[in-house]
């Protein structure tokens, strides 16, 4: 039996240790990442438009922190987007203009809030529909933490190689007790 005051036991002991210290410090430095550093992001006046990029006739939903004064304007949209409350932000769907868009031309959209600020995002206009189908599953890049679980994965694979690379470094020098 493998105690802990063997040297096997104490690697085993360290890997777990530092697999969950970078399992637990993972989501609040992606949580950071996505707060300050994702571009184009400053805070409360950041207005979310998804999919960020796409074609004639890109359904897209718009979505505001603020209580909204008047619907989501841009020259993209077929017509203004009536926002509503939903979880505690404004929400709503438009639809992207099917001709007289310049490809590859990034269009501001645009929110009034209630208490006289605003709230300003981006659509990128593309001559063909950009991404996937919309199949109903799966998260995109622009979706709110989806770097959390890609740093937990990338963390716990990489302790798993180092684990893997000393205890075969182990085996090959003919020493097969720790």
């Amino acid at each position: 039996m493998t105690t802990l005051t063997s040297r096997t036991g104490r690697l085993a002991a360290g890997t777990a240790a530092a697999a969950v210290l970078l399992g637990l410090a993972a989501p609040a430095a992606a949580t950071a990442f996505d707060a300050e550093d994702r571009p184009g992001a400053s805070g409360a006046e950041r207005l979310d438009v998804s999919p960020s990029a796409g074609g004639p006739g890109t359904e897209v939903t718009v979505t505001a922190a603020c209580e909204p004064a008047d619907d989501a304007v841009s020259e993209a949209l077929e017509r203004p987007v009536t926002l509503t409350p939903h979880e505690g932000r404004w929400t709503g769907t438009g639809r992207i203009k099917s001709r007289g868009l310049q490809t590859g031309k990034t269009f501001p959209v645009i929110v009034a809030c209630t208490d006289a600020t605003g709230e300003t995002g981006s659509f990128t206009f593309a001559a063909v529909p950009v991404g996937g189908a919309q199949a109903g599953f799966g998260g995109t890049p622009d979706a709110p933490g989806y770097l959390a679980p890609l740093a937990v994965g990338g963390s716990l694979a990489a302790t798993g190689i180092v684990g893997y690379l000393f205890v075969s470094r182990r085996r090959s020098a003919g020493n097969h007790y720790y």
